[in-house]
Order: C-alpha cells, then structure tokens, then sequence
C-alpha cells in the first residue's frame, strides 16, 4: 500500500476527510466483523502482519476474500498511521459513508415505508453519547436516528466503537437545518416529543403514552433542547428520579434508553 493511500486513510479520523473522502473508519476485530456479518459497505479491509496468523483474524479474511472486500496486509507501524492502535487490535476496516440525507415527506411506489420512530439529536456533542444512542436505538427497533449539525459525527471513531455494530441496523440522517427537518417530520405526521430535565409543562415518563409515528427529541448534554426543537415539540416528557442530590440529570444515553423502552410499548 503506498503512502499516499496510508495518508488518504489516515484524513478519515477528522470530519472533513470523512466528508472529503465518503468513507469512514471502523477500527477492531469486533466492528468489522459486525459489520462484515451485516453486510456492511465495506470498501476495504487493512490487517497487520501479526493479526493475519490469528485463527479468529484468518477467518474474517477468508468471509471477507468471499465477499469480495479487498484485504490489505499492511506493517504494524503503517496501521498505527491509519487507526488507533490500541483499539484497532490489528484490523481497520474502510466503509463507504451510510449517512443519508433526510427522505422527502411523500415516497414514490415501491419506495421503502417512512419511519415511524425516529430519534432526533439535538446538539449531542461527545461522540460516545452519539454513538451509544445509536447503539441503543438499534435494539429497541428505532427506525431511524437523524442528528444535526451540531451533534457529533455519527461516523467518528469514537462514535463508531461506541455504537458496537448498532450502525448497520438503523437509517443514519444529517441536517443542517433542524427547525426545517422537524417540520418535516411533523408534515409525514409524526408527532414530536422532547424529552426534558424537568417537569415544567412536561409529563412524567408514567403517563407519557406515545404512538408511532412520532419522534424523540434529545437536547444537548450542557444545555437541553434548543429553541428550534421546542418550538415545534407536540409535548415534552421527562423522567422522576429518586430525589438524591448528588447528581442533576441523567446522562443523555442513559436517558434516552429508559425513554425509548417506553416509546417502542406504546
């Protein structure tokens, strides 16, 4: 592999190479088994000389030599150019970008269905959240999670181990322009929930009985929803704690989860 391909690769750890390029890193034996067993588009593949002799690295190869994914054996100092070592374990995989613009309120025949549950981030900005939240939203059967412009790359390294192989199962959005997609949404019919810190004109999670098609909000970590998103909420919802004083709100992953296992029953 030349150094130019090794430099190439090694730009997809910051935004701009993602968007530059339309590809992204998935780093470790795990994700890119994952994300060879979902039939993820996987461009290519770089193994280190070392891992190579592994049983476990031998037969992701040979599934990947099936599929027709282009596996390069590269030198341990050449991956540690492109990945994280200590998280890449000897494996770096190269996917094509499966971020997708937001789809139009009307489809055409024989197009897929609109989502009926979507996640919504509103200026999520640690990757480990977003990438938890994806995590999440995938095993509750979320149809699609759609982030703005001030939310983390869904495909940043970070993102991407924190999201354990969730981002193959569920549609991934970006906009610009959040108050335009929520009003999109809300033009498909889909009712808007914002999830709060605090009761205010909020219903506690107890008596909050949402039904799809609908959308759930989740604000920033330091600052909650933006003006934007509480403009256009049908209702907000929030979650009682147990009085305790030592911390002041849930983590936003944390959150979401204990919302959506209550959003998928309704």
């Amino acid at each position: 592999m030349t150094r130019q391909r090794l430099k190439d690769l090694a730009s997809l750890s910051s935004r701009k190479g993602r968007r530059q390029n339309g590809a992204f890193l998935v780093e470790g034996v795990r994700s890119v088994e994952s994300a060879e067993a979902a039939g993820a588009p996987l461009a290519e593949v770089l193994v280190a000389h070392e891992a190579a002799e592994t049983d476990r690295i031998s037969l992701l190869i040979s599934r990947l030599d099936a599929r027709g994914v282009p596996v390069h054996r590269v030198a341990a100092k050449d991956m540690a150019r492109v990945g994280d070592a200590r998280t890449s374990q000897g494996v770096v995989g190269v996917a094509r970008s499966i971020v997708a613009p937001l789809a139009p309120p009307d489809r055409r025949p024989g197009e897929a269905p609109a989502a009926s549950r979507v996640l919504v981030l509103d200026g999520v900005q640690d990757p480990g959240n977003v990438g938890a939240l994806v995590r999440t939203a995938a095993w509750f059967g979320v149809d699609a999670v759609l982030a703005d412009a001030n939310s983390a790359d869904f495909e940043g390294p970070k993102a991407v181990r924190a999201a354990m192989g969730g981002l193959w199962d569920v549609r991934l959005s970006r906009v610009d322009d959040l108050g335009a997609a929520l009003d999109a949404l809300r033009a498909r019919g889909l009712a808007l929930w914002g999830a709060h810190a605090a009761p205010g004109s909020s219903v506690p999670l107890a008596e909050w009985a949402p039904r799809a098609p609908s959308a759930l909000v989740m604000g920033s970590e330091g600052h909650g929803l933006s003006e934007a998103s509480r403009q256009r909420l049908t209702g907000g919802v929030w979650i009682p704690g147990g009085g305790g004083e030592g911390a002041e709100s849930l983590n936003v992953s944390v959150a979401a989860g204990i919302l959506m296992h209550a959003w998928v029953q309704g």
